[in-house]
């Protein structure tokens, strides 16, 4: 027999039991916040380098594949990386030394447009799949400027041939604009003027570059075409800061913007009161990672670039070439027409696709040192949010801060790339959602 008090217990438990089942699920502790009216940089865009690589696929692949490798890289639609910046070399070989990086000016006073046809080409589909910005920059001089009088092993631009360089960049830029339509928005003096090299390679003095960046700067600024001119673009962030700290003042303020390579370890290169972007760095020393590990290493450094305020981010190659097996490329060509996508294009395109040029990074407040989340909005106000999962384990979170009604996403994984997900509603300006394991997700509100 049931005593009437347990019968009490037992009704009351029930009770409870019914109300847990049909409560509503919590918000979860984790959150997200979008800041709308918390603005930092401008974004100007995200990409990788031609270089010779693309002369191997103009010229080793059949048109299929040229295709589907080109729309993977510049193409904004389905699983494509829409990259927005294509970074150029100046090439400075006479035609004898190297018929694919042969320089427009093989002596003094010479001009011979014929050249380049593989950068060209390359940027020719880009533009084709709407992307239309260049950044342009010398390896080296051509050897007839130069005190060693070579392009290669280092060496230093002769004192007397200062003008002609600046006139050598003024010429390329207005050329490649003004006749063969290719938008150059971005000129750097030199690559890596701390290096000499046993290919293409200058050094750089810090008075000599200081002298030849504002007579370059002067140069194209004369073209009065809106093109920023940039150095030093050092092999690491203290070159860099180094070259920049040497520089004049007067030099200093010709310049637009601050380059940098992300390699070896950071050193803080943003207090000159300029624009700075990160054109350069690969995993050129180990064997090729195609992994999500890889991906998330490099959407980690794309996120913290961009909280310092850096405009945009760039990888070494866009395609490695088939001989190589280092982590140099974003794809990787293979023999007899095949090709190989490395999980790191698909996270820059988790990033490129959701923050355009001309976007405004926004303030993303992330509560979980689990997630990193960059945010921006576009010229209508509307948002979009990357967000980095780091941890080995799914995390729920809610994202707070949204204005409009529906939310669309992408995802990179182990298992998923640039891969589209189901669209969400908003409700009161919020959405919870589930992120993966070591993922990277993407949303944009419309």
């Amino acid at each position: 027999m049931i005593s009437t008090r347990k019968k009490v217990y037992c009704a009351m438990g029930l009770a409870v039991s019914m109300l847990v089942s049909v409560a509503p699920p919590a918000l979860a502790a984790s959150t997200v916040t979008l800041y709308k009216d918390t603005t930092y940089q401008t974004i100007w865009g995200f990409g990788a380098a031609a270089n010779h690589p693309v002369n191997e696929l103009k010229s080793n692949y059949n048109t299929t594949v040229q295709g589907e490798i080109l729309d993977r890289l510049f193409r904004a639609d389905a699983s494509n990386a829409g990259l927005s910046i294509v970074r150029m070399e100046i090439n400075p070989y006479t035609a004898a030394q190297d018929a694919v990086q042969t320089t427009f000016m093989p002596s003094s006073g010479v001009l011979d447009w014929n050249t380049d046809l593989h950068q060209r080409w390359f940027a020719q589909e880009a533009k084709n799949r709407g992307m239309n910005q260049f950044y342009a920059l010398p390896w080296s001089p051509p050897g007839w400027m130069k005190a060693n009088g070579s392009t290669n092993n280092g060496g230093h631009l002769s004192t007397s041939q200062y003008d002609n360089f600046a006139n050598y960049m003024k010429t390329y830029v207005d050329h490649y604009r003004n006749v063969f339509g290719f938008n150059i928005k971005w000129v750097s003096v030199q690559n890596e003027p701390d290096l000499s090299t046993p290919y293409a390679s200058a050094q750089y003095t810090n008075s000599e570059l200081d002298q030849v960046s504002a007579k370059v700067a002067d140069a194209i600024h004369s073209l009065n075409q809106g093109v920023l001119v940039g150095a030093p673009e050092g092999s690491n962030r203290t070159a860099s800061n180094t070259y920049m700290t040497n520089f004049s003042t007067t030099t200093r303020d010709k310049l637009d913007f601050v380059s940098v390579h992300d390699y070896s370890t950071y050193a803080d290169v943003n207090h000159f009161g300029k624009p700075l972007i990160a054109t350069e760095v690969s995993d050129f020393q180990n064997a090729n990672d195609p992994s999500i590990t890889d991906g998330l290493k490099w959407a980690n450094m794309i996120a913290a670039d961009l909280k310092r305020g850096e405009r945009g981010w760039l990888y070494w190659w866009a395609v490695n070439p088939a001989s190589s097996t280092t982590g140099e490329g974003l794809i990787n060509l293979g023999a007899n027409n095949t090709y190989t996508v490395n999980k790191r294009l698909y996270v820059l395109g988790q990033f490129s696709r959701y923050l355009r040029p001309d976007d405004t990074r926004i303030l993303a407040a992330s509560n979980d040192t689990n997630l990193v989340a960059i945010a921006g909005k576009n010229s209508t106000g509307r948002a979009s949010v990357i967000i980095i999962n780091n941890s080995s384990s799914a995390i729920t979170t809610t994202i707070n801060g949204l204005t409009l009604a529906n939310v669309s996403a992408r995802r990179t994984s182990a298992t998923e790339e640039l891969t589209k997900l189901s669209d969400i509603a908003v409700a009161s300006g919020a959405m919870t959602v589930t992120l993966p394991g070591k993922s990277v997700t993407s949303y944009v509100e419309y």
